[in-house]
């Protein structure tokens, strides 16, 4: 097993148990800050060091910020992602400061391989003003998932309540005896598959039950958004 030990300048990370091995492999493509990086922090890393709440006074959603020491030290070690608590941290490879915390959702593995190729090019971070990139959303890695877990026992090959499926692109857009055509690909406003899915549906039977977790539901939102695209 492949122990990394590392002592920084400044700081107080216990990096003594490290295994480099159990970090994922950094991805091989000339990363985009704007458009590879940036997205995962704002998504998984500002809730806790951003502009409300900067924990172990660290935050991530300034250039000066996320380059400065916090609490225990650097996080980002440009061109040295098997020592850049940044990296150690999202792998789980630090005890007790797995990020983001246990709570919230990890970010991927290959999300994990496109930050420490980031940090290995060099943590390149553009200065002034980052333009928002909107992440397009994949049906299969994205979308398929979520309706897989929460909707087909209902809605799907086996039983179709109000006659609605949700495992098929033909019948999924045609929509259900009870409510017709809840998914409009392009328009958020006259899809109520989000209230549904949003627990906002009060003529719906027990809408607790459709409810999803707020991040879904903005993935789904974006989705429909995007034109529902469902190869």
């Amino acid at each position: 097993m492949a122990v990394c030990a590392v002592s920084l300048t400044r700081g107080a990370y216990d990096l003594s148990h490290v295994d480099v091995t159990k970090i994922p492999a950094a991805a091989k493509i000339k990363v985009d800050f704007a458009k590879d990086i940036y997205p995962i922090f704002k998504e998984k890393c500002f809730s806790c060091h951003g502009p409300e709440k900067q924990k172990g006074s660290y935050r991530i959603d300034t250039k000066d910020g996320a380059f400065k020491a916090g609490d225990n030290g650097f996080n980002i070690i440009p061109n040295h992602s098997e020592r850049a608590p940044i990296i150690l941290m999202l792998a789980g490879q630090i005890d007790e400061m797995l990020m983001p915390p246990p709570k919230a959702d990890p970010l991927t593995t290959e999300e994990i391989g496109l930050v420490r190729a980031w940090v290995d090019q060099g943590a390149v971070w553009p200065d002034g003003p980052i333009q928002e990139y909107i992440k397009k959303i994949d049906f299969v890695r994205d979308v398929q998932p979520v309706l897989q877990k929460a909707c087909f026992e209902c809605h799907g090959a086996e039983k179709q309540a109000g006659g609605f499926r949700l495992d098929q692109k033909a019948a999924a857009l045609k929509g259900g005896q009870t409510y017709g055509a809840v998914i409009k690909p392009g328009d958020v406003a006259k899809s109520s598959f989000l209230l549904i899915v949003a627990g906002k549906d009060e003529d719906i039977a027990q809408p607790e039950k459709h409810l999803l977790p707020g991040k879904q539901v903005e993935l789904l939102r974006r989705w429909i958004e995007q034109g529902a695209e469902w190869p």
